[in-house]
């Protein structure tokens, strides 16, 4: 697994988490990486960052547009730390650290 593709998921969604960009930030910032990612990931990486592609594109920030099908921010954030959760079981336990405090 190439270290560096992951490394923009990481902390991209570690800003997130770590409340350092808002979860409007946080949305554009991941659909435009990801619509724009061309890299040839495993399938099961791939599966992690499509899932997390799918809960980002489901948050919505207004809550009197947001319907039983959206998430709400704090809905988002929880998608992240699993998503985070995931991708630390994938890697190599001292890539992890090394890639998300490197940025």
């Amino acid at each position: 697994m190439n270290d560096y593709s992951v490394k923009k998921y990481l902390n991209l969604i570690s800003l997130f988490v770590a409340g350092n960009i808002s979860a409007v930030e946080f949305e554009h910032r991941y659909l435009t990486l990801f619509k724009n990612d061309s890299t040839d990931y495993s399938e099961t990486l791939f599966l992690i960052l499509d899932q997390l592609f799918g809960d980002v594109d489901a948050f919505c920030a207004d809550p009197l547009l947001r319907d039983e099908f959206d998430l709400d921010e704090q809905q988002l954030r929880q998608a992240c730390i699993q998503t985070l959760e995931k991708l630390e079981l994938m890697l190599p336990q001292k890539s992890f650290h090394q890639i998300a405090v490197a940025a």
